[in-house]
């Protein structure tokens, strides 16, 4: 039995779509990060963004991390995170 993507084309058997598919799913993903840090606020919680700069297109809530890291260490933590790239 071959394995095949959504779209038809034929895939390995390690793999579960297409390179074509998997770049424009990725694309989409990216494409709504890109909305949610162009709004500059959390989906979340509602409290800031800013950029992690450890890895390329990587967002955090303000609220994320330990209270020492928090911008308000006074509010609950949030655990959203975001990659653009």
């Amino acid at each position: 039995m071959e394995n095949k993507c959504n779209c038809g084309k034929k895939i390995g058997k390690h793999t579960t779509e297409c390179k074509k598919c998997s770049q424009k799913r990725f694309d989409a993903i990216h494409g709504l990060a890109r909305e949610i840090v162009g709004s500059g606020k959390c989906p979340q919680c509602g409290s800031g963004l800013k950029r992690n700069t450890a890895i390329a297109g990587w967002y955090q809530c303000e609220q994320f991390g330990a209270e020492q890291f928090r911008k308000d260490p006074t509010k609950p933590a949030c655990n959203f995170q975001t990659f653009t790239e």
